[in-house]
C-alpha cells in the first residue's frame, strides 16, 4: 500500500489549482484555517462557541468548494460497491478503535487528570447535565451529534482532502501518517491541551499518547476508505468509534 498517484488536472477546481498550484497545499492551508477556528471555538469566549458545528459544516462543504466532480470521487465521496458489508465491518473496526482508546486511558490513568476519557467527560459536563436531563436524552444530545457532525466532516478533510492530496504527491503511506498525525493534533483540545486562569497549559505524556492512539484510529479509518474506495464506509468507521467512546465513558459516569 505504498502507491503513488499520478496527480490529476482535473482535481482541483481551475480557480484554486491556479492560486495553490497543488492540491498539497491546499490541503494544509484548509487545515490551519479550519483548526484555527476550532481552537478559537473551544478556547475562546462563549460567544464564539457557535463557531465549533459552522467550522463543521463547512469541512462538510469542502469538496464542493474545492473540488470538481472528478476530484470529488478521488477522495471517495461515492458508494462502496458492497454496502451493507463495507459500512458493517467498518462499523465493527470503528467501535473497537474506539473502545481500545477508553481501555487503554483507563487502564493506564484510571480517574486521574491524565486520562483523556475522564477529560471527555469534563468537556461534555456529564456529571452537570445527568443532575438535569434524564440520562436517555443526556446519552442522545452527546451521542448523536458526534456520530454525524464532526465523522462527516473530519473524512472530507483528513481521509479524503489530505489523503489524496499527499498521496498524488508523495504515497499513500505518507498520506496516512501526515493525516493522522494532523487528526491527532487537532484533538488536542479534546484532551492534552487546556486552559485555566492562568493562562495554556499542556500534558505532554498523556496528549502525546491520545495522539498516538487517534493516528492508529486514523489509519483504520483510511484502511476502510481504501478498502472499499468510499470515504462513506470511513465516516462509519469514524461515527462507530466515537459512539463506543462515548458510550463507555457515559457508562463509566453513570456506573
Amino acid at each position: 500500500m505504498n502507491i503513488r498517484a499520478p496527480e490529476s488536472s482535473g482535481f482541483l477546481r481551475p480557480i484554486w489549482k491556479r492560486a495553490f498550484g497543488s492540491p498539497w497545499v491546499l490541503s494544509l492551508v484548509a487545515l490551519a484555517l479550519l483548526a484555527t477556528v476550532r481552537y478559537l471555538a473551544v478556547f475562546g469566549p462563549p460567544t464564539v462557541r457557535i463557531l465549533f458545528p459552522l467550522h463543521c459544516l463547512v469541512m462538510w462543504a469542502l469538496p464542493f468548494i474545492f473540488l470538481t466532480v472528478q476530484g470529488r470521487r478521488q477522495i471517495g465521496l461515492r458508494r462502496p460497491v458492497r454496502i451493507i458489508s463495507s459500512f458493517v465491518l467498518s462499523a465493527i473496526v470503528g467501535a473497537v478503535s474506539g473502545l481500545a482508546i477508553y481501555f487503554i486511558g483507563s487502564a493506564l490513568f484510571g480517574n486521574s487528570p491524565d486520562n483523556w476519557c475522564v477529560s471527555i467527560g469534563e468537556a461534555f459536563q456529564l456529571k452537570q447535565l445527568l443532575g438535569l436531563m434524564p440520562r436517555a436524552a443526556v446519552f442522545a444530545v452527546i451521542a448523536l451529534p458526534a456520530m454525524i457532525l464532526t465523522p462527516i466532516g473530519e473524512e472530507i478533510l483528513f481521509r479524503g482532502l489530505i489523503q489524496q492530496a499527499f498521496t498524488f504527491r508523495w504515497s499513500e503511506r505518507v498520506a496516512i501518517v501526515v493525516n493522522g498525525l494532523a487528526f491527532g493534533l487537532i484533538h488536542l483540545h479534546v484532551h492534552g491541551l487546556w486552559r485555566d486562569p492562568s493562562g495554556l497549559h499542556l500534558r505532554l505524556v498523556s496528549g502525546g499518547m491520545m495522539i498516538l492512539l487517534l493516528a492508529f484510529a486514523s489509519a483504520v479509518f483510511t484502511i476502510c476508505r481504501l478498502r472499499t474506495g468510499s470515504l462513506f464506509a470511513a465516516m462509519v468507521a469514524h461515527a462507530f468509534c466515537n459512539l463506543a467512546m462515548i458510550s463507555a465513558v457515559f457508562f463509566h459516569y453513570i456506573g
